[in-house]
């Protein structure tokens, strides 16, 4: 079975809108699919990357090393989205630690393809449509994480950790490093807007109830 014919949903991926179905398909089928049962990584802050990546199942977290030794959240991203793409093009060292959460699936497109793929105008225009969202996102969050208060901060990543999934498996000791609080604060923050009634909480389970609401929390 073709590549294309395993991972069906790849066919509507943002790098590929707009393009012909063949160049699609053809391009899905020239890639490698690599699958991880546990969280690993698969792109390493300072080292090269040997091509782009596209999520086809699960997801992936993006981990920054500080010279402290300390490893941050940056970003998650899901089905759909592809990773290593801007190391690949312009052979410069990964700027970040890609991790690959338990049970994803990879597309690996090798340097050479993805070299071919930017002679086709669209696809180059995809490429920096997905550059400017990851410009849009980080702008969003660093505004966020500087000047939010806690509460605020958590709803702001329920809501990216949700955008596929209204159900959130992370647990509160995991959201407690995101955030930049401890776990109590979570717990009590959890509990408000489950008493609110825009959230389920359940022992390692989060659902998003009412996005509307919690997006309305947000902004307030």
């Amino acid at each position: 079975m073709e590549v294309s014919d395993r991972f069906p949903q790849m066919m509507k991926a943002q790098i590929f809108d707009g393009l012909p179905k063949d160049f699609r398909k053809e391009f899905i089928d020239r890639c490698s699919v690599l699958h991880y049962d546990t969280s690993t990584h698969f792109l390493v802050q300072g080292e090269r990357a040997l091509g782009m990546y596209l999520i086809a199942e699960g997801s992936v977290e993006i981990l920054y090393l500080g010279e402290d030794g300390r490893e941050t959240f940056f970003a998650r991203a899901g089905v759909g989205a592809i990773i290593g793409e801007t190391e690949a093009i312009t052979e410069q060292r990964c700027a970040a630690t890609t991790e690959a959460t338990a049970n994803t699936t990879l597309l690996f497109c090798p340097k050479k393809l993805l070299v071919e793929a930017l002679g086709t105008v669209d696809f180059v225009k995809n490429l920096m449509k997905v550059f400017h969202g990851h410009l849009l996102q980080l702008n969003y969050f660093k505004l966020v994480d500087r000047n939010s208060p806690v509460d605020h901060r958590l709803c702001a990543y329920l809501l990216m950790f949700s955008e596929r999934n209204s159900t959130i498996f992370d647990s509160q000791s995991y959201l407690a490093g995101v955030v930049g609080c401890s776990r109590q604060t979570i717990n009590k923050e959890l509990g408000v807007l489950r008493d609110k009634g825009f959230i389920s909480v359940e022992k390692g389970v989060i659902e998003i109830l009412d996005r509307e609401s919690l997006e309305a929390f947000l902004s307030i």
